[in-house]
């Protein structure tokens, strides 16, 4: 008969052991996928000109020729939860408010999109990207069908390249 309270705190400590592990296992993936970032963005988006304006200033139909002609680039990202940030926006669904959890999951989609988007301009030979936009999904959130629920999001981030001083 007094096993009863062992064996409850037996499996509740399993339960917290998890989120535990899972909280470190994300915390650890998410530190270094951002110092990957910074370190790509230094290296890749410092030389290039990235913006949201709709025509390259630089480039009229007097600078395009067939060699420097602008192109279309883009880059893709799906970046999933950990199982601690999937299980705190759930408890946080309950209560309402912010969800901080995802906000670095949002930030990590969107700056891996554009710095995708920005390797293949340089791989195209472009050094400025204008005209940028930005489109974000969620899968497997909100929109998932099933009861097992992991939060993902798509961002695409797209452009058009041009060559300065061309």
């Amino acid at each position: 008969m007094n096993n009863v309270p062992l064996d409850l705190l037996f499996e509740f400590g399993w339960v917290l052991v998890l989120l535990i592990v899972g909280l470190s296992a994300g915390r650890i993936a998410e530190i270094r996928h951002l110092k990957r970032l910074r370190i790509a963005e230094a290296e890749v988006l410092a030389p290039m000109l990235v913006t949201d304006l709709r025509t390259f200033p630089m480039c009229g139909r007097e600078h395009t020729s067939e060699a420097n002609a602008p192109a279309l680039v883009s880059g893709e990202s799906v970046i999933s939860s950990d199982y601690f940030k999937t299980f705190v926006s759930m408890l946080k669904k309950i209560i309402g408010g912010e969800l901080r959890t995802l906000e670095t999951l949002m930030s990590r989609a969107r700056r891996e999109a554009v710095l995708r988007m920005a390797r293949q301009a340089r791989a195209l030979g472009y050094d400025a990207i204008c005209n940028v936009r930005i489109e974000s999904t969620d899968i497997g959130g909100s929109a998932a069908t099933s009861n097992r629920v992991m939060t993902m999001v798509c961002v695409v981030a797209s452009g058009t390249a041009y060559k300065r001083g061309a």
